[in-house]
């Protein structure tokens, strides 16, 4: 059992390092911080005073008793029970040596935990002289605020090492989701859809990184588009997590790098850090503004076929009456248009199966009451503008894309509940962890479970199946967990 008098050693004093001695600090336990550079033991001990100060004035003013710097791990007191944390390089190689010194030094009791984020923690076990206590202990960057922590289990992983590190993250504060051992975990490994897919269509030439970001923050509530939060990550970083998840996986497809971002990292443009990445942040440099289409004027007539909720909410939110309109399909009707939320058809495609009438394809959204912006296409582009006065009533964006199946939000979703499914057909984590990991470790708006259930698991399907049918690419093979559901 883990207390607050259990010592903690976190070895590595950089961001992540200085973050969880912080957590630990300020849930009352002694720390030792290992560092070999004393400029940065120095650093970190000056910033842990001043952040503790502000937060926890009560543990800074006994911080002296409380925090020891070393040059080295056998310089550290040498309690038993010691919980060593590592933060260093993403290295099998140094991760082993540090654990191996650990070891020797506290003893065979004491919990040698990882904070990888793309390393095997089995491996790392493997290469450690006491593999049943290696566990992973995944933060999310800044430490202090984050809310989630991955829990790893390797394969050697002792259960009651688990069970006590489980119990350490949730005095913290943390909430914790339990991963078995797999390629990017849990965050690193769903959520590479949001990037992919983002990517795929801009290679295409469909839509400007500007309307796909607004797009998606539009429809699904992200806080950042892709474009944006691959700036603020780094290329660089980001490349390096969807090159390493993909070589795991065995080059699987669903996780293939871009060239367009490999283009951008040889360039050196690797967002915010350097000024420049799929956009530019010079001081000059004008905020980018994504495509809209012009509202015209209100449709005549409005009707509506079917029962979709979503279109039911556009009439709703646009304060539109709507005449029930007989026959199979789930559409409305303006004026000559035909409005559809996507199938994951074209809307060329949707026109061809109604005799070449005129069709304009609405995305999909997470929240009827919180959805802002739609990526649309029509089959005949003089539809949009009449689509756009109805979604301009309701207080939604139009924002025009080239006419891929599928557009922006429901595509890009409906891959990542996809890898969702599949991370719990492989057993890697449960559907509440990983709603929780998606949810917490990257601020999505709703967990991918949770967006399935709404939009109906057949619907999550008939999107992928559309991808599909138009790519051939093995990226949009549907999980057999998902398909199962769907029948059910």
């Amino acid at each position: 059992m883990t207390t607050a008098s259990t010592p903690i050693c976190v070895i590595g004093a950089g961001t992540m390092g200085r973050g969880i001695a912080q957590v630990a600090l300020a849930a009352g336990h002694p720390v030792s911080l290992v560092d070999p550079q004393q400029a940065q033991l120095e650093a970190a001990a000056t910033e842990l005073a001043a952040r503790l100060a502000k937060r926890h004035p009560e543990v800074a003013a006994n911080l002296d008793a409380q925090l020891g710097t070393y040059a080295a791990i056998d310089q550290a007191p040498n309690h038993p029970d010691t919980v060593v944390i590592e933060a260093v390089l993403e290295s099998l190689e140094v991760k082993a040596s540090v654990f191996a010194a650990a070891a020797k030094h506290f003893g065979d009791r004491c919990i040698l935990a990882t904070n990888t984020s793309s390393l095997s923690v089995t491996e790392i076990a493997a290469r450690s002289p006491l593999p049943d206590r290696v566990v992973g202990l995944h933060f999310f960057n800044p430490v202090p605020v984050m809310k989630l922590v991955e829990v790893v289990t390797g394969l050697q992983t002792d259960p009651q090492v688990t069970d006590r590190i489980d119990e350490l993250a949730v005095t913290w504060g943390k909430q914790v989701a339990r991963v078995k051992n797999a390629p990017g975990f849990i965050v690193n490994r769903v959520a590479r859809g949001f990037y992919g897919e983002a990517l795929r269509v801009l290679q295409e030439q469909a839509a400007s990184p500007a309307t796909l970001d607004a797009a998606l923050r539009g429809a699904g509530q992200f806080r950042m588009g892709p474009f944006e939060l691959m700036d603020l990550i780094g290329n660089d970083v980001n490349a390096a997590v969807t090159r390493s998840v993909w070589t795991a996986f065995n080059f699987d497809p669903r996780f293939e790098p871009s060239r367009i971002q490999d283009e951008l990292v040889s360039a050196g443009r690797y967002g915010r850090k350097r000024g420049h990445g799929f956009y530019s942040y010079a001081e000059d440099a004008a905020p980018p503004s994504p495509a809209l289409v012009s509202p015209g004027d209100l449709p005549g007539t409005v009707g509506l076929r079917g029962q979709c909720g979503q279109l039911k909410a556009i009439i709703s939110r646009a304060d539109i009456a709507a005449e029930p309109l007989n026959g199979d399909g789930t559409e409305l009707v303006l004026d000559e248009a035909i409005v559809m939320v996507t199938r994951g058809l074209t809307a060329h495609a949707e026109s061809a199966a109604r005799g070449g009438a005129p069709v304009v394809v609405i995305d999909r959204w997470i929240s009827a009451e919180n959805a802002t912006g739609l990526a649309v296409a029509a089959s005949h582009p003089e539809a949009l503008s009449t689509v756009a006065a109805l979604l301009d009533r309701a207080g939604i964006h139009a924002y025009p894309v080239d006419d891929v199946p599928g557009l922006i939000a429901a595509r890009t979703l409906a891959v990542i509940a996809n890898e969702a499914w599949e991370t719990t057909l492989h057993g890697v984590a449960t559907a509440d962890d990983i709603d929780v990991a998606m949810r917490l470790g990257t601020n999505y708006p709703a967990g991918p479970f949770e967006w399935t259930a709404a939009w109906g698991t057949g619907a999550v399907v008939g999107i992928l199946d559309r991808l599909w049918e138009t790519y051939h690419d093995t990226r949009y093979r549907t999980s057999r967990a998902l398909r199962d559901a769907a029948v059910v």
